[in-house]
């Protein structure tokens, strides 16, 4: 019997990589915060940075894009190393890090409320992620660059480098519309979120199909403590 062709082949359904970068450290040895606009990775976030380099070594990427901070191109670096089919990289400032306020300003009482739960502020309008750069505006950013790509039709599979919260904004949308879902998606260091999107709807929305979430290949079953990462931001202040 001859095989039924799909008919839902063509149907300009392509594929996301979303990667975080790997570890870093935010602050020095004397527990002093550093500025995260410059921070690499750390010898951890390396070898959790190769082990996904290691799973991905089969996949071939028509778009190799990242934030313009260190730590999210030397993360798009070391995954598309020892690769004889690399496509170029490309490098933006619209997918860079929600920007975080002066955190030396933010009194102790305040940790659990504003640094534990920071992301659970992106649902109160008008509300900045640590007293800094508004979700709104920060949300605005990212999707107005997301847009472009979607409607770019010359690519069918693309890998972004880039940090927590922009991966957050990018899979909260393309799951519901909207960033409603943006506070329950952890994103762990060097891990892997692939998304299929159909073509773009006529207003600029798109179906998509979550087919990986946070996943880390150093740690599968995802072993260790249960705190998020803002948990742990806090309570490394807290320590100070």
């Amino acid at each position: 019997m001859p095989s039924t062709p799909n008919r839902y082949q063509g149907s300009g359904r392509r594929r996301l990589y979303l990667v975080r970068h790997g570890h870093v450290n935010y602050f020095d040895a004397a527990g002093h915060p550093l500025d995260p606009r410059s921070v690499p990775l750390s010898a951890d976030g390396e070898a959790q940075v190769q082990a996904l380099n290691s799973i991905l070594q089969g996949v071939t990427f028509d778009r190799a894009i990242s934030s313009d901070y260190p730590r999210a191109i030397q993360t798009l670096e070391m995954v598309l190393s020892g690769r004889s089919d690399s496509c170029a990289t490309e490098s933006t400032a619209a997918l860079r890090e929600i920007r975080a306020g002066r955190l030396s300003q933010m009194p102790p009482e305040s940790y659990d409320a504003e640094v534990a739960e920071a992301y659970h502020w992106s649902q109160k309008p008008g509300a900045g992620f640590l007293r800094g750069e508004r979700w709104d505006d920060f949300g605005a950013r990212v999707l107005e660059w997301f847009g472009t790509l979607l409607e770019d039709p010359n690519w069918q599979s693309a890998v972004i480098a880039s940090h927590d919260a922009v991966n957050r904004v990018l899979i909260s949308w393309l799951m519901s519309g909207d960033l409603s879902s943006l506070p329950f998606l952890e994103q762990d260091h060097a891990c892997l979120n692939i998304v299929d999107v159909d073509r773009p709807n006529a207003d600029g929305s798109a179906k998509a199909y979550l087919r990986l979430l946070n996943h880390t290949p150093y740690n599968p079953v995802k072993s260790g403590e249960r705190s998020t990462v803002m948990e742990r931001i806090a309570q490394s202040m807290l320590s100070m």
